[in-house]
C-alpha cells in the first residue's frame, strides 16, 4: 500500500462511516495458490510444525517466524492497494481450540485440532488465565513481532473461531449438531461457556497488541479503526436454523461483539441464509463474506449482500472474481462502506487486477 498514511487512514475512516466515495476499498489476498494460507508453503517454520504429527507450544518459536513474516509484508507491500497487511500469531493454528484443551495435530499441509469430548455435559471447564501455555505462545507472537514490526506494520488479532465452530471442535459436527436437539440445555451451557473463555481472551489479546499509526488493525481482513478492533466469526452457524440461531448463538454473539465498538464478523456464503438473524446483533459493524470457490456464484449471494449494506452495515467481498462477478458488483452494490478483497496466486496478478478494477470503477 502505497498511499501515505493519512489517505490511508481516511479512507478506512470512510469504509466504517459509510461515506459516499468514488470507489471501493480494495486489498488483495496474495497466496502461491487460490486461498488464504498458501503462502505458509513457503515458510521454513511453518513447514517443520507441518511435518509434526502433534505440535505443542513448546514446538513453536514465534522468532524463527520473523524473517518470512517479513518477505511477505514486503512483497504484499508493493501492490499499491488500500490496505496495510498485518503480521499475526502464526494463523494455522488453532489457537482457541489449543486454548480450550484439544490437541493440534498437522495433516501434512496445515494444522487442525481434534476433539476431546463426545457430548456436551462431559465438558470439564478450563479456565483461561495467563498460565496456560497456549495463551503465552500466542502473547509471545505479539511481543516478537512488535519487537521486530514496530510502527512499520500492524501487529494483528490471528484467527479466533466462534461459538458454533467451537463447539464442532470440542465434539464433532455430527455430535454437536444432534445434541443441538436431543441435549438443548447441556449446549446451551457449553455454547456459553466456551463464549465467555472466547470474550476473556479477545479482551486479553486486545490489551497486548499495539497501536499502528494510531489506531488498530483487523488481521488477515487489514481494515484500519480508530479504536481496538476484533474480527469474529461463525463458520459452523450454516448447520443451525434460523430458530437455532435465535436460541443458542445469538445471545452469545451479542456477548462476543460488544467488546469493541469495530466489531467485524467474517461468514461464509452458507451461512447467508442466516443474514436477517445476524443483521439483529447490532453490535457488529461490518460483515465480511467469503464467496467460496466453486460452490457459489456471486449472484446468488447479492440478495444478502444487499441486506447488509441496507442495514446500514460496512460490508467486504473477499473471493476469486471474475469479470462478470466484478460487474455484478459493480451494478447492485454501493461503493460505501465497500470493501473488495480478491483472492490471487501473486503480486503480479494482484497489479495486473488492480489496474481493471481502478477503470471499472471510474468510468
Amino acid at each position: 500500500m502505497k498511499h501515505d498514511f493519512n489517505e490511508y487512514k481516511e479512507r478506512h475512516l470512510a469504509f466504517w462511516s459509510l461515506q459516499d466515495v468514488k470507489s471501493p476499498l480494495i486489498g488483495f489476498t496474495i497466496g502461491a495458490g487460490l486461498d488464504s494460507w498458501s503462502y505458509w508453503q513457503y515458510n521454513i517454520a511453518a513447514q517443520k510444525l507441518f511435518a509434526q504429527e502433534k505440535i505443542q507450544p513448546e514446538d513453536i518459536d514465534p522468532n524463527d517466524f520473523v524473517d518470512e513474516q517479513q518477505n511477505y509484508l514486503e512483497l504484499s507491500g508493493q501492490i499499491n492497494d488500500d490496505i496495510y497487511r498485518s503480521a499475526m500469531p502464526f494463523a494455522s493454528i488453532p489457537w482457541m481450540e489449543a486454548i480450550l484443551g484439544c490437541p493440534v495435530v498437522s495433516t501434512g499441509s496445515h494444522l487442525s485440532s481434534e476433539k476431546i469430548i463426545e457430548d456436551p455435559e462431559s465438558y470439564s471447564q478450563i479456565q483461561i488465565n495467563t498460565d496456560n501455555p497456549w495463551i503465552k505462545k500466542y502473547l509471545e507472537f505479539i511481543r516478537v513481532y512488535n519487537n521486530c514490526f514496530s510502527g512499520k506494520y500492524p501487529v494483528a488479532q490471528s484467527v479466533l473461531r466462534g461459538p458454533s465452530d467451537l463447539a464442532c471442535a470440542l465434539m464433532g459436527v455430527e455430535n454437536a449438531s444432534i445434541a443441538l436437539l436431543m441435549q438443548p440445555e447441556a449446549m446451551h451451557k457449553l455454547l456459553e461457556y466456551v463464549s465467555i473463555q472466547l470474550e476473556e481472551f479477545l479482551k486479553l489479546q486486545l490489551s497486548a497488541l499495539p497501536k499502528f499509526q494510531d489506531g488498530y488493525v483487523i488481521g488477515q481482513y487489514e481494515i484500519w479503526a480508530p479504536e481496538p478492533a476484533i474480527r469474529i466469526q461463525e463458520d459452523s452457524s450454516m448447520h443451525y436454523s434460523p430458530e437455532l440461531y435465535e436460541k443458542f448463538l445469538k445471545p452469545n454473539d451479542e456477548r462476543i461483539a460488544s467488546i469493541s465498538n469495530y466489531t467485524l464478523i467474517h461468514l461464509h456464503s452458507s451461512s447467508l441464509v442466516l443474514i436477517n438473524k445476524f443483521l439483529e446483533v447490532s453490535q457488529i459493524k461490518a460483515f465480511q463474506i467469503t464467496k467460496d470457490q466453486g460452490i457459489v456464484k456471486l449472484e446468488d449471494m447479492l440478495p444478502g449482500l444487499m441486506k447488509i449494506q441496507k442495514a446500514g452495515k460496512s460490508l467486504i467481498i473477499k473471493g476469486v472474481f471474475n469479470d462478470s462477478d466484478l460487474e455484478l458488483i459493480k451494478k447492485n452494490i454501493s461503493v460505501a462502506g465497500l470493501c473488495l478483497q480478491p483472492v490471487v496466486s501473486n503480486a503480479t496478478e494482484a497489479e495486473q487486477m488492480l489496474v481493471r478494477l481502478r477503470a471499472l470503477w471510474s468510468d
